[in-house]
């Protein structure tokens, strides 16, 4: 009997969420799984592990089939051996991975997670360009079509091309030809005086040769179109897009959300909100300001800072110490002269 192939790859091979600090979980599905109930607590923690590390794998939700390394992230590595006890839990930990042909292990419901996962972050990019190709259409009078998103699939979805601007090509046909602009509109002022080309600044036959006549003046330089923002620039538009979408959808008011995304922003930077926004996008959770605070927080690495209320009575608690200070320099002050 022939051994029958391996399946495709669970996710593409450029599927990369390492920059998604979180994992979806459905706890139903997981508390109902033949796992929770057919296996022992250490597999169970040994299994929640390894889908962890596969998140950030690239192609997400995938492991090598390394022995050591899985072992390794289950927490079963003593000194760059194996640890025997990893036998006791191996087939628990590594239940329902698949091997597939591009010779990695696969979990279909992580795999699941990750496709999902992808595809939004994919679709934020495509947003990004599609509004970048919208304001230089604005900007420039140019019809540039938009792609749709199968189409920005299929042509390898890039960002932050060059796109056509009109006065490229009168400019590019001028340098052709040898001509340079100034030049062209030198030329052109001459001729509005009734001034014959090559003479402008010669001196008449049978003169004294005097003084020079004037050099005519300076042409108006070319109309400064507006400067066309950065992919950047255009990233960042997109990002609070999304960061006051997000928000609007968990309930809350758009100008409550764009003050809370600018205190976000100031307390930890563009790139680490970036990326709790991203993965907001992704996960969509219920409380959305309490996820992109707790994200940003675990990204920064920062305990919480005092609130509010905390931050007045530590201002209280100081004017009253200084207070207290004064009043017994003041008595002390007043015994001395008596």
């Amino acid at each position: 009997m022939a051994q029958s192939e391996p399946p495709q790859p669970l996710t593409p091979a450029n599927c990369d969420l390492q920059d998604f600090p979180f994992m979806p979980l459905d706890v139903a599905r997981l508390r109902d799984s033949e796992l929770a109930s057919n296996e022992t607590p250490d597999a169970c923690w040994a299994a929640v592990l390894l889908w962890s590390a596969s998140w950030h794998q690239v192609p997400a939700a995938s492991i090598p089939d390394d022995e050591l390394w899985l072992a390794k992230q289950a927490g079963y590595q003593l000194r760059g051996k194996i640890d025997k006890a990893w036998l006791k839990v191996r087939t628990g930990a590594l239940r329902g991975w698949v091997k597939c042909s591009d010779g990695r292990l696969y979990h279909p419901v992580v795999a699941e997670k990750a496709r999902d996962a992808w595809q939004a972050k994919q679709r934020q990019r495509w947003g990004t360009e599609c509004a970048r190709i919208k304001k230089h259409n604005e900007r420039h009078g140019t019809s540039i079509a938009r792609p749709t998103f199968d189409e920005w699939i299929a042509e390898g979805c890039p960002q932050g091309q060059p796109l056509f601007v009109p006065r490229d090509t009168t400019a590019t046909n001028q340098r052709q030809c040898g001509i340079v602009p100034s030049e062209l509109d030198s030329k052109r002022q001459g001729e509005g005086q009734g001034q014959r080309q090559g003479d402008s600044y010669s001196v008449p036959d049978g003169t004294d040769g005097g003084s020079a006549p004037p050099a005519p003046a300076a042409p108006p330089g070319p109309a400064q179109s507006p400067k066309e923002k950065s992919p950047e620039e255009m990233a960042k538009v997109e990002l609070w897009r999304a960061a006051v979408s997000v928000l609007e959808q968990g309930g809350c008011p758009e100008s409550q959300a764009r003050t809370f995304m600018g205190k976000l922003v100031k307390d930890y930077g563009q790139d680490i909100v970036r990326d709790a926004v991203t993965a907001a996008v992704a996960t969509q959770p219920a409380d959305a300001r309490e996820y992109l605070k707790a994200t940003c927080l675990h990204a920064a690495g920062k305990r919480k800072r005092p609130n509010q209320q905390e931050q007045l009575e530590e201002s209280n608690r100081l004017a009253g110490e200084q207070w207290e200070a004064e009043m017994r320099a003041k008595m002390a002050g007043g015994g001395n002269a008596s």
